[in-house]
């Protein structure tokens, strides 16, 4: 009875909703940011991916939680569903694999789990003790690839040989925390501490690649236009691009004392970039002009960014377990 009274709080939960208009100093821009707040606040909210089947998931850390929110019909519509995954599991990581399966990184049970649309987990694996699984990403070949944050290591699970590597960094403190494929074939990540850009290949082959900045605290990594891949600096203030030889550059944020979180590249090429502080998402087009927008929240730490249906932007807010969303406009 407890459980089905905890599914039909929120399932039917009301989301208060929030807008405000978002002006940039500089440039005059005016457009209009909406935030979905998430119930049972522990400052914890992190990934955010879009599903194959027109819905945004998130995972929720301390709450050891999934949410599933509408992404499409009328703001006003849009409703969230609180997904409980096992006790003091720390969910990270998240991803669907080109089969429509959806995937997660139970951190603080060094697991990764494949879940079911309907929320419920249909089978997980067990990786080797302390190995603290963050970053999550799936190579084009369908083999899943994981970050071992507390563990210095590279993970790679192919499900359904049901055979798992382990790939050790050998610089320490690395802290890789995000791993995605690049247009090379490989899989590159970032190693926080390490200040590094890193790259896999098939067979385990490690490169890394020092950033310019010294300390630069690289977040996320990502391919883009150009063959490049895209990263972002939380301590360097900046973003770049790195090619598959290793040539790097690094862009200056323009934004003064910032840090940055999480990046991602629309349809049209623009670069929408997300800051821990302070609380604004940047858009930078291709011509390099900016766009600034306001959260309407306040110290927010913003962790991770994506496009989700009919081009809109969605953000997630660690700190206040917050979702902001941009329409096109």
């Amino acid at each position: 009875m407890k459980s089905d009274l905890f599914q039909i709080i929120f399932s039917a939960a009301i989301i208060s909703l929030f807008s405000a208009l978002a002006a940039d100093a500089q440039e005059g821009n005016v457009s209009r940011i909406m935030e979905l707040d998430i119930p049972g606040k522990m400052g914890s909210t992190h990934e955010i991916i879009a599903g194959p089947e027109g819905n945004m998931w998130i995972t929720q850390q301390k709450q050891a939680r999934l949410v599933k929110v509408q992404a499409h019909g009328p703001w006003s519509d849009k409703k969230l569903k609180l997904i409980p995954m096992p006790k003091n599991s720390g969910p990270h990581g998240i991803v669907f694999d080109a089969k429509g399966r959806l995937w997660v990184t139970l951190e603080y049970i060094d697991e990764i789990a494949q879940i079911g649309i309907d929320g419920k987990i249909t089978s997980r694996f067990k990786l080797p003790a302390g190995s603290g699984p963050h970053g999550l990403g799936v190579a084009s070949d369908g083999i899943i690839w994981w970050t071992g944050k507390t563990g210095n290591v590279i993970g790679r699970l192919d499900v359904d040989k049901n055979k798992l590597d382990i790939f050790e960094l050998g610089n320490r403190p690395a802290k890789p925390i995000y791993i995605a494929p690049g247009h090379d074939g490989n899989m590159w990540f970032t190693e926080l501490e390490g200040s590094n850009i890193g790259r896999i290949t098939n067979e385990g082959e490690i490169t890394l690649f020092s950033l310019p900045t010294e300390n630069a605290r690289p977040i996320v990594v990502f391919a883009g236009p150009g063959g490049l891949m895209w990263f972002t600096e939380e301590r360097g203030n900046a973003y770049g691009t790195i090619s598959s030889t290793g040539e790097i550059i690094e862009y200056p944020s323009g934004v003064k004392g910032g840090k940055l979180a999480g990046a991602v590249i629309d349809a049209d090429e623009n670069i929408w970039l997300q800051f821990n502080t302070p609380d604004i998402i940047r858009r930078i087009a291709p011509d390099k002009t900016a766009k600034t927008y306001n959260l309407p929240t306040k110290g927010a730490v913003q962790h991770r960014i994506t496009v989700g249906p009919g081009g809109a932007i969605w953000s997630t807010q660690n700190a206040t377990d917050k979702i902001a969303y941009i329409g096109s406009n």
